[in-house]
């Protein structure tokens, strides 16, 4: 959400900060997106892991100044890092 939130920064910028941390699915539906049009300026607080019965999938509840991202994760395996699947807005903000 750090990466995501940064709506001030130029295209190029944003999207080489954030993408490392997207899966190639999420590369693509956040190819097109202009970092203005992100409503979230920056994170307020510690994120919050939500209950999950997956070792490959996690939500993660992030704070942020214009309400509560959600942050789904997956990974491949129980050795594969984690990457962002879907930054989901909060409510109202879709």
């Amino acid at each position: 959400m750090k990466a995501f939130a940064k709506p001030k920064l130029d295209y190029d910028t944003w999207w080489d900060g954030l993408a490392p941390y997207l899966s190639a699915s999420a590369q693509q539906a956040y190819s097109m997106t202009d970092p203005a049009n992100v409503p979230a300026s920056k994170v307020t607080g510690p994120s919050a892991l939500a209950p999950s019965e997956s070792d490959y999938l996690a939500n993660v509840e992030v704070p942020t100044n214009v309400g509560t991202y959600t942050v789904l994760l997956s990974r491949l395996d129980g050795g594969s890092r984690w990457l962002v699947e879907r930054l989901t807005p909060p409510e109202g903000l879709h």
